[in-house]
């Protein structure tokens, strides 16, 4: 009976540890980014979270938050996409930092502070990930177009107060 129970809480033991990096571990995500005329892509380790449950200045919305960091060799050095849609229907809030080989572009639209740039993006969920799609134009008013993929979305702990 000790025996059939030590092994079932080391199987439920396991299977929660292996649930749990897979919560923590969304894989690898596939950028493809066009900036200014110029075509850069990724595929590595990077952070796809996503909180349906979210708020923003009291609003309630729901967050989407990718990263990547593929180091100085890689056409796409860093990438963050943060995607809030507020239930309300008001505007979403979009929020891009990318940097490139040739360069680092920023994207700020529908929050409270000065808006930088413009962009509209689509999510189109699949299984546990999905996929991005942002046009736009950076602070400068270069054109980009940006499709990331997501294999998976892992939760989004709580911050502030």
């Amino acid at each position: 009976m000790l025996r059939s129970l030590l092994t079932s809480g080391l199987i439920l033991g396991t299977a929660c540890q292996a649930a749990a990096q897979k919560e923590v571990d969304p894989g690898n995500l596939i950028v493809s980014a066009n900036v200014g005329g110029k075509a850069y892509q990724s595929d590595g380790v990077g952070t796809c979270k996503h909180e349906p449950d979210a708020a923003i200045y009291n609003v309630p919305a729901a967050l989407w938050m990718v990263e990547q960091n593929t180091g100085a060799d890689a056409s796409i050095k860093n990438l963050r996409l943060t995607l809030w849609r507020p239930k309300d229907g008001s505007p979403e809030q979009i929020s891009l930092s990318l940097t490139t080989r040739s360069g680092s572009h920023r994207i700020d639209v529908g929050g409270r502070g000065d808006q930088v740039g413009s962009a509209k993006v689509s999510l189109e969920k699949s299984g546990a990930g999905g996929r991005f799609e942002l046009k736009g134009k950076d602070e400068a008013g270069a054109s980009i177009d940006l499709l990331i993929k997501c294999p998976a979305f892992a939760g989004i702990e709580a911050e502030g107060g």
